[in-house]
């Protein structure tokens, strides 16, 4: 990565793109590391699983009346759970929480990757360049098709038509319960429409840029 002297701000955020999706390559592959060198221990971690739990002990304290105002404090909270013993016991949730973080890394990498394409054309000097418009709806449909993925499996988790690995067989008392996997990006398909959109909008406007240079 070469940092250019005629600065903008297209080359600082294509610039803070590039860092980004380094960094997510060097953090995933740190977390495989780790990951790796306990199998030599047959003692495995799995860290920072967020859900969301009820907790129905806290239902008396629910509802907090003032003199003039009412609020209502729902018993579901979210949180991380964090996950270790020997791999023969949770190595069903070793592979499917750790290859969700790996989905997770793999989704945001591709998006800033796609980003800084058009960031680069950008600073380049070509905002309608002819990939901009293929870049951005490359971009959308991702954050389209990732948002209804991840919106569908917390529905199917919520309906309990999919067990978690370990969280759904933990025997905690009947007042505590793990209700979903609170997954990344589930307003992902609202951003991914308007990308879309936007996407959209650049390739009109490249072709009414293109008509413009010949007429001239």
């Amino acid at each position: 990565m070469n940092i250019r002297k005629d600065w903008s701000l297209a080359y600082f955020l294509l610039y803070i793109c590039q860092i980004g999706y380094w960094l997510i390559i060097i953090n995933l592959g740190v977390e495989l590391f780790m990951s790796a060198s306990l199998f030599s221990n047959d003692y495995v971690i799995i860290d920072n699983i967020p859900v969301h739990i009820e907790l129905e002990q806290f239902e008396e304290y629910r509802d907090v009346e003032f003199e003039n105002t009412y609020i209502s404090i729902p018993e579901r909270m979210s949180t991380d759970i964090h996950i270790s013993g020997p791999y023969n016991e949770v190595k069903s949730g070793f592979f499917f929480y750790n290859g969700l973080k790996i989905y997770e890394n793999a989704v945001f990498f591709i998006l800033l990757f796609f980003f800084a394409k058009v960031l680069r054309n950008v600073a380049e000097g070509s905002p309608f360049h002819a990939k901009n418009s293929t870049h951005l709806s490359v971009i959308g449909t991702i954050l389209l098709a990732v948002g209804a993925i991840n919106f569908s499996f917390q529905f199917l988790n919520m309906g309990h038509f999919i067990s978690l690995p370990i969280l759904n067989n933990l025997g905690f008392p009947e007042s505590i319960d793990v209700t979903y996997l609170d997954l990344f990006g589930k307003d992902f398909m609202f951003a991914g429409i308007f990308m879309i959109v936007l996407g959209y909008v650049f390739k009109e406007g490249t072709r009414i840029y293109e008509e413009q240079k010949l007429t001239v």
